[in-house]
């Protein structure tokens, strides 16, 4: 099972994001890096273990106010042995040749953006290597039903994101998981969302779910380097 911490930037920092609040997010403490800069902090994650994928949300560009686009295809020129997974918003995806773009740099389509079903259909089409982000709250799924009454529609590759578990330390909404996993069919699902330590890890391992993002049990030392180590060398 891969394991993909998570970034999320916000004014040239990272943030701990929390339930989807992002009004709310405030630079992340850790007691793996010493600061919120980006860069320490992507390496303080390489540091704990050679991950093979790093994620990151520019919450600027989601929110339309602003761009990482040069930091981030620094990390990705620096760290070129990383796959980075990128949620930039929707104009990112649309853009004929994105800000971002780079050779290990993948767009996530957050299902947050509302978009009729002709439009989703064609953005899946014409770029296949798209991930989606199902993005649940506590009602359900933010925007775009139709993505759970025809999961047809859906790309190779899912994110069960809940939002509203973020960042809670409140573990794993596994009804919600079972559900996309229920529609996944043939699918490759990713678990985001409420994972506090090892053991909430051990019980995803026991799904059928690809791999998980993370990030609060890694910055509060929830999920030490020797148990990392020791998962992911199983």
């Amino acid at each position: 099972m891969l394991i993909i911490p998570v970034i999320d930037l916000s004014h040239g920092l990272v943030v701990h994001a929390k339930q989807g609040l992002r009004k709310s997010y405030q630079p992340i403490t850790s007691v793996i890096a010493a600061t919120a800069d980006p860069l320490t902090v992507v390496t303080s994650f390489l540091e704990l273990y050679p991950f093979r994928i790093i994620y990151i949300a520019d919450l600027d560009a989601i929110q339309k106010t602003g761009s990482h686009s040069e930091l981030i295809l620094e990390l990705a020129s620096q760290y070129q042995q990383c796959e980075f997974w990128l949620d930039a918003g929707i104009e990112a995806i649309k853009e004929k040749k994105s800000e971002y773009s780079a050779d290990n740099i993948k767009f996530i389509l957050g299902s947050e953006n509302k978009l009729p079903e002709h439009e989703f259909t064609s953005l899946i089409k014409n770029k296949a290597d798209l991930i989606l982000s199902l993005d649940f709250n506590e009602q359900g799924l933010i925007e775009n039903p139709y993505l759970l009454e025809n999961s047809s529609l859906w790309p190779e590759q899912i994110i069960a994101m809940s939002l509203s578990q973020v960042g809670s330390n409140n573990g794993v909404d596994v009804l919600q998981l079972n559900n996309v996993l229920s529609l996944a069919a043939n699918k490759i699902v990713y678990a985001a969302g409420g994972i506090r330590n090892t053991d909430d890890l051990l019980q995803l391992k026991s799904t059928s779910v690809k791999g998980v993002l993370l990030a609060t049990a890694l910055h509060n030392g929830a999920i030490t380097k020797d148990e990392l180590k020791v998962f992911l060398d199983e």
